[in-house]
């Protein structure tokens, strides 16, 4: 009797498998699929319902429509099911049954990020709800890579970090499409934003700090005065930072001399990236399609795009100079990684820092070929650091102190009380840790994070110990209680981006070759390859409602313009006619909005800081009530001349007291007035 008792359970037990199995993969995952093919179908097609689908008020005829094609969509399924069944049944003997429904199951995954997608598509999501954008980009990804994962095949050899042996013309060939592939990505982003930047330049949308003070610094280096800037105090970049990879830079302003010049090398020189990170990926990983799509990905970031898009900054130019420097670190290339550690150190004299990190994450490979990279790269970055500090600088200390300095403890303030400086920073820290860290994990500062690395699926972390090297990034932007420094449309992020690029691939290689995945009873190189799939598709979306390529509110603030309007274009023939008339000898007095128009020239200075100018080129904008009132004094008495206005915008010239001007303006066109005006209240 008992005998027969259990095997009654056991046929009951394997009947209530099977009844489950059935359920599951023959009704509930087709329904799930038929719901999400349908409303991401609806979504796509029918735009005028995504407001009601949005807030879930669709009237009873479009939801009795959508009802009756869901119920289509699960019989399409069913017939596809019933398809590859017969199929396999007449190729093999046999159908699979349960096992071939739940493989078909499998391969249809990703139609479940259908109605996800859609969602994205609302606009003003990236705006409205930043955090619901990054759950819907993460779960679209993800949902891609499972489906992808069902039908990636397992590669023999794959992982193993050595590069494919020569074949003939076959090889040729593919070496010639990648290497084309690679030139038309880097060419394309390099001439988008270009445009896009000079189109902002010339909607007047760039700011003496920074495009015109880095203008004048080009100016002033291509003319034989180093760093020089006749902005800042002490008349010297110095003041501020050191970065004579400008002064390297400089003689490509004399082809063309003008802030456009500097627009379009920034974004020529970070488009360049796309080499040194293919050139890694593909060592690493042993293959080029991974080196394409992370080559791809990096030009899609809307980090990088947020800071080409700021202006220009030497520390943007650090991207490419990093990543090749993580390249030949591990190719071991001793002559090429000493070039791109001197360029690096040569970007910002803060970047040594960061090269520190990278020493120190080298030793702990505990190679004994990079630990001596290691420990090499650690000492120099000190050292230059110190020697940067105490012979170039106008200041030695750290966040820079005096009178011909510019102190950058306020980007850090939260975290020094009474004014210490770093030993107030290092205080705070010990001390009250609890407040550093709501410091840190503010929701700015966890929204800018994720900005960063949902577009990479936090692949970098699982790099160790190279992960060491984004500490330093981290902790810059982080500890900062000024917005702009954990802004993924400032240049700050600069120092995580090309580290977190370059870990990827690594992280990929440890997935496929480690025993992670086969815990979890996966395929590494196959869930190598599918999570590599999931971070494309997370970059795309990002790229698509944070980024610069398609329009959207949350990139620099939906303030970016696009093209010019006519009345934008009228305003800039307009500033390019007076600029023209002021003699290149000439000093010019400029307001933050309207000085990189006048910055290409030896003697050009913040206006109303200085009042000595032979010319004053105003936008009203910028000025306090004080401040115009101290202009239209100057009309008064005649020190000034009224050159030329433009809505909010004016040229002056001296006309009283003071030194004249080194040769006299055109003649005023019809319509111009010369007025008096007088001295500004303020004192030079």
């Amino acid at each position: 009797m008992r005998g027969l008792l259990d095997a009654l359970a056991a046929r009951v037990d394997a009947f209530a498998k099977w009844a489950a199995g059935v359920a599951v993969e023959a009704l509930v995952w087709p329904a799930a699929l038929a719901v999400a093919l349908t409303s991401g179908v609806f979504f796509a097609s029918h735009g005028h319902w995504r407001a009601a689908l949005t807030a879930n008020k669709l009237a009873a005829g479009p939801s009795l429509r959508m009802l009756t094609w869901t119920a289509a969509a699960g019989a399409a399924l069913g017939l596809l099911h019933g398809a590859v069944l017969l199929v396999r049944r007449l190729l093999r003997g046999a159908s699979g049954g349960l096992t071939t429904i739940a493989e078909v199951n499998r391969r249809l995954l990703s139609l479940l990020a259908l109605p996800i997608v859609g969602a994205l598509a609302r606009p003003g999501i990236e705006t409205e709800s930043p955090k619901e954008t990054f759950a819907f980009i993460a779960l679209v990804a993800l949902v891609a890579g499972a489906g992808a994962y069902a039908w990636i095949r397992p590669v023999p050899g794959a992982g193993a970090g050595v590069a494919s042996p020569p074949e003939p013309r076959r090889e040729k060939l593919a070496r010639a499409l990648t290497a084309c592939t690679l030139a038309g990505l880097g060419l394309a982003y390099a001439g988008l934003f270009s445009w896009l930047s000079i189109v902002n330049h010339h909607a007047v949308k760039t700011r003496i700090l920074d495009l015109g003070l880095y203008d004048n610094i080009f100016y002033q280096s291509s003319h034989g005065h180093p760093l020089a800037c006749s902005f800042l105090k002490a008349g010297t970049h110095a003041s501020a930072h050191f970065d004579p990879l400008l002064v390297l830079l400089s003689p490509l302003y004399l082809v063309h001399p003008g802030a456009e010049t500097l627009l379009v090398l920034q974004s020529v020189w970070l488009g360049m990236g796309v080499v040194p990170l293919y050139l890694l990926a593909c060592r690493t990983l042993g293959r080029r399609l991974p080196g394409v799509a992370l080559a791809a990905m990096y030009l899609l970031h809307p980090a990088l795009q947020g800071a080409n898009m700021y202006e220009f900054h030497s520390l943007t130019l650090l991207v490419p100079i990093a990543l090749w420097l993580l390249y030949f670190l591990e190719t071991g290339a001793l002559l090429g990684y000493t070039v791109a550690l001197i360029l690096a150190l040569l970007c910002r004299e803060d970047v040594s820092l960061l090269l520190f990190f990278v020493g120190a994450s080298a030793v702990c490979t505990r190679k004994p070929r990079m630990v001596r990279t290691g420990w090499v790269t650690m000492v120099a970055s000190l050292l230059y650091f110190v020697v940067a500090k105490r012979f170039f600088m106008t200041s030695p200390g750290i966040f820079m102190v005096g009178k011909d300095s510019y102190s950058y403890a306020f980007y850090y303030e939260g975290l020094i009380p009474n004014g210490d400086g770093v030993r107030g920073l290092v205080t705070s820290v010990l001390t009250n840790p609890v407040f550093v860290l709501r410091t840190v994990f503010s929701e700015a500062k966890v929204l800018y994070v994720l900005t960063l690395f949902v577009p990479l699926l936090f692949l970098p972390f699982a790099a160790r110990p190279g992960r060491l090297m984004l500490l330093y990034g981290l902790l810059f932007c982080l500890l900062a209680s000024n917005p702009i420094v954990y802004s993924p449309y400032f240049q700050y992020s600069s120092l995580i981006l090309p580290i977190a690029f370059a870990l990827v691939p690594l992280a990929l290689r440890r997935i496929e070759t480690g025993g992670t995945a086969a815990r979890f009873r996966l395929d590494g190189g196959r869930l190598s390859r599918s999570l590599l799939l999931g971070a494309f598709v997370a970059s795309l979306l990002a790229s698509w409602k944070l980024g610069g390529i398609v329009e959207n509110r949350a990139f620099r603030w939906g303030l970016m313009s696009r093209s010019l309007t006519e009345g934008e274009r009228e305003t800039y023939r307009w500033i390019r006619e007076n600029v023209a008339g002021i003699p290149a000898q000439a000093s010019v007095g400029a307001t933050e909005m309207v000085g990189p128009h006048v910055s290409c020239r030896e003697k050009a200075y913040i206006y109303p800081d200085r009042t000595d100018a032979d010319y004053l080129f105003v936008h009203e904008g910028d000025l306090e009530a004080s401040e115009l009132d101290g202009l239209e004094r100057s009309v008064r008495d005649g020190t000034f001349g009224l050159v030329s206005r433009r809505e909010k915008m004016a040229f002056y010239r001296r006309s009283g007291p003071g030194p004249p001007p080194a040769t006299p303006i055109d003649a005023e066109p019809p319509g111009r007035v010369m007025q008096p005006i007088a001295s500004p209240s303020k004192p030079p």
